[in-house]
């Protein structure tokens, strides 16, 4: 196996763990700590600085990485206030170091490659270090882009931010990842890795709703009105299978005047069920003599994320696909 792709593979089991080890911990908890990301940050710039070691890359690419990961730690820190140098923190001195080198790489970067040939760019003529310059450039703006969309509240969650954000230090191009298995031919245009994996995700999660409504209506699940708004985001179940935290009981008992009333809420009143609430509302409804509920089970995009990383070994990207067909 030539070193190139070894690399490639090694980028894609760091991903695989990485994510699957999130994916996890957001099912169960809907938390992924921060120190998580931090980890998995090493090998994934190891990787990143190892490679351009392989490919005898020059200072400044080296230095454009730099710039990469000092913008991807803007997720997690801020960054180093100057006029409080003297009280810096190591890790504030090293992410300073780091700052340093990065602006090296985009100012002395910008000079060397100012004359770029974009068209020869586009069509993967140019010099191998003038495309890797402007592969990062790209990965830099693709996780600013991230940045903004979670700070505008576009993506919801830090830990989807932030598995995004590490995806694209870990395939900053398509130059990164193992060639498709599954190759669009004659696509006319191009995301980065990450987008397309954001968009993987997002097409899996817009399919969720179609497949729960088969499910409940092939299960007998819709008898009326009422169902038929649930059908789309839940599913019902016996009350003896509805397992204690693994989803969120949309069906309630509510106090009116004259006794209790069964209602179905679109959305959970809260977070999460606590167990103690739980088990009160499924004795209420056991003793209305009602025997199912309807349930919303836990889909953390970021679990999304993690499947989006099969369509994006066999597929690649899916604006590609698109633009290929035109």
């Amino acid at each position: 196996m030539e070193p190139a792709a070894a690399f490639d593979w090694a980028r894609l089991l760091v991903l695989f763990c990485c994510l699957a080890w999130a994916a996890r911990a957001d099912y169960s908890t809907l938390l992924v700590s921060d120190s998580h990301w931090l980890k998995w940050a090493v090998p994934s710039a190891a990787i990143l600085v190892l490679e351009l070691a392989i490919i005898d890359a020059t200072i400044l690419n080296y230095c454009m990485a730099g710039a990469l990961l000092a913008t991807s730690s803007l997720c997690m820190f801020d960054p180093p206030d100057l006029r409080k140098a003297s009280v810096w923190t190591k890790e504030q001195h090293a992410l300073s170091i780091v700052y340093g080198v990065g602006l090296v790489g985009l100012i002395g970067g910008a000079a060397s490659h100012s004359n770029t040939d974009f068209i020869a760019l586009v069509l993967g003529n140019e010099s191998p270090e003038t495309t890797l310059w402007w592969s990062l450039l790209g990965a830099i703006v693709t996780t600013l882009f991230f940045l903004m969309a979670w700070r505008l509240r576009i993506i919801q969650g830090g830990a989807d931010a932030k598995a995004l954000i590490l995806v694209t230090v870990i395939f900053p191009s398509w130059a990164f990842l193992p060639e498709p298995i599954f190759p669009s031919e004659g696509a006319i245009l191009s995301i980065p890795p990450s987008m397309a994996m954001f968009l993987w995700a997002g097409t899996a999660f817009l399919l969720a709703p179609p497949t729960l409504f088969i499910q409940n209506a092939t299960r007998g699940n819709i008898s009326s009105l009422s169902d038929l708004k649930m059908a789309w985001h839940s599913i019902k179940r016996p009350i003896s299978e509805i397992g204690k935290g693994s989803s969120w009981l949309l069906t309630d008992v509510i106090e009116q005047e004259g006794g209790k009333k069964v209602v179905n809420r679109i959305l959970p009143s809260g977070g999460p069920n606590s167990q103690g609430e739980a088990s009160r509302v499924l004795e209420d409804l056991e003793s209305m003599g009602i025997h199912s509920a309807w349930v919303a089970n836990k889909h953390p995009f970021l679990v999304y994320l993690f499947v989006s990383i099969i369509p994006l070994v066999l597929f690649g990207d899916p604006v590609g696909i698109i633009t290929s067909e035109l």
